[in-house]
């Protein structure tokens, strides 16, 4: 098990996800695997380092990625209490213009991974991921 913690500053996110995918967890799976869960870490670093904590303060961004017979990566952060899975699916039969902006990437994250679950215990968000090995 890799446990990971940042501050979730948003210029860094890119180095942030770089660590995320060197995890053995992560950097043993073949490459659809690595590449979906790429994907799906990256909506959610984002989300985290862009709206977390938009009152500047310093924060934090744990990580933990276990591998059994799936990828299993739960990410923590002590930011405003925020469900994203409470939020309606956007509408992809609309074009590109007339589409409001946001819900895309949580929308990408639940229909590429095989279990997706939030929950806001002692005062973190806890979002949790999971993709089983094909």
């Amino acid at each position: 098990m890799s446990r990971l913690h940042f501050q979730p500053i948003k210029e860094q996110g890119s180095q942030i996800l770089e660590e995320i995918l060197k995890s053995p967890e992560i950097s043993s799976c073949n490459k659809d695997v690595a590449m979906t869960l790429k994907l799906a870490c990256e909506e959610i670093v984002v989300n985290v380092t862009s709206y977390a904590y938009p009152d500047g303060s310093d924060g934090f961004l744990d990580v933990d990625i276990q591998k059994n017979d799936s990828i299993v990566i739960r990410f923590e952060d002590g930011g405003v209490p925020f469900n994203p899975l409470e939020h309606e699916d956007p509408d992809t039969t609309l074009s590109w213009d007339e589409r409001p902006i946001g819900g895309l990437g949580i929308f990408l994250v639940c229909s590429t991974m095989d279990d997706v679950r939030y929950a806001y215990e002692d005062h973190k968000n806890v979002l949790t991921i999971e993709k089983k090995y094909e």
